[in-house]
């Protein structure tokens, strides 16, 4: 079931509240339109009533599908250095809700699913597309290091590759050129996943493997700050 509620949201540019109704959970496969928007970019963007400036509301929000177990919690992306202490949220509640509370014919869908953090909606986004096509986002992000040794693209915090098209064919991802400027790659599916299982980057992909949060966010922020949702 997807729950909606009204929010006052500052604007970070006036000052002015705004009051949006925005998504606390979503039920992916009985809201297709709104995971279309979630992938276009369009979802939850708002124009600020006091001064025009356009801006996005980005959670928190869990985002649930029960037909292709998928269970991603989705923070907004100011929260990130926090990962450390918000990553394991989505695993929690995901067990009290599927697991120790459930009834047992919920508990009896428990089995299979994928669950995942993630920071901001460009990163849900990211993470359906990549579930969508049925492509390991674990071995994805090993990969984007290697095709930016290649590419000699630049990476930071800010500037991240970010995947935006996927199938099963090819995965096409932004990267940042050392003059700032966005470029795209398109790398067969076949070599990511060659590329993820390279042995210089073993430890990365066990680094990736640890838990919900699936980002080389995980080697660029050192996550220890707290934070409350």
């Amino acid at each position: 079931m997807s729950v909606f509620r009204p929010q006052s949201i500052v604007c970070t540019a006036c000052g002015a509240t705004n009051v949006e109704t925005v998504a606390m959970s979503l039920h992916g496969s009985r809201v297709p339109q709104i995971v279309e928007q979630i992938v276009a970019g369009t979802f939850q963007c708002f124009t600020c009533a006091g001064c025009g400036l356009e801006y996005r509301a980005d959670g928190p929000l869990i985002y649930v599908d029960f037909v292709t177990k998928r269970w991603i919690g989705e923070f907004p992306r100011t929260m990130e250095h926090s990962w450390a202490s918000l990553e394991q949220q989505p695993m929690d509640v995901f067990r009290q809700s599927l697991i120790d509370l459930a009834p047992a014919f919920l508990r009896a869908e428990a089995d299979g699913f994928i669950v995942r953090a993630v920071f901001g909606l460009d990163a849900l986004a990211e993470k359906i597309r990549l579930l969508e096509a049925g492509i390991d986002d674990r071995a994805v992000e090993v990969a984007k290091l290697e095709i930016i040794r290649q590419t000699g693209a630049v990476m930071s915090p800010d500037r991240r590759p970010r995947v935006v098209e996927a199938d099963a064919e090819a995965v096409t991802m932004v990267l940042w050129s050392p003059s700032a400027e966005q470029f795209c790659v398109s790398v067969p599916t076949a070599d990511i996943m060659a590329l993820a299982g390279g042995e210089g980057w073993r430890s990365l992909l066990r680094e990736m493997q640890i838990g919900p949060y699936v980002d080389l966010g995980r080697i660029l922020l050192d996550g220890r700050r707290t934070a409350s949702v």
